[in-house]
């Protein structure tokens, strides 16, 4: 009996132990000068007034559905450029803007770290974006005619 406890004791320490981690960071692919938003406005943005801008997000899960960190249920969303990002990205994306009281980040760089051990039965997670956020002075017609309507 006693051999056996040593057995399952030493098995459990082993299991504890066990962890795998994984990083990963992406940037934009396309810069802002060839990122056109075709409508029939055009936004003045302040370069001067721009500042360098960052989210932070934490997870923990247990058997991977009990989140035992929460970070709400408030995430950035777009229609267009950012339709790929998962939850905790768009959460990171939510938090720098809304910390930085800007109206728009530019090149955002996400990096993520993963961390899961007793075999993926408890995991963490780190995420991070950076960028610069920047406001929006005015907005005014845009001359150039663009249309979203493919004819």
């Amino acid at each position: 009996m006693k051999k056996l406890f040593s057995i399952v004791l030493i098995a459990m320490n082993v299991l504890f132990l066990a962890s795998c981690a994984s990083y990963e960071k992406s940037g934009a692919v396309m810069s802002v000068s060839s990122n056109s938003i075709n409508t029939y406005v055009t936004a003045d943005l302040d370069y001067q007034g721009a500042k360098k801008v960052e989210g932070i997000v934490d997870t923990q899960t247990l058997f991977g559905f009990i989140q035992l960190t929460r970070n709400g249920k408030r995430v950035f969303k777009s229609s267009n450029r950012y339709k790929g990002l998962d939850k905790k990205e768009s959460q990171a994306l939510y938090q720098a803007k809304e910390n930085a009281g800007v109206d728009i980040i530019l090149e955002p760089e996400f990096e993520k770290e993963t961390h899961s051990w007793c075999l993926g039965l408890y995991r963490t997670s780190h995420t991070v974006v950076k960028g610069w956020g920047v406001n929006i002075k005015g907005i005014k017609e845009d001359n150039r005619g663009y249309r979203n309507v493919t004819e």
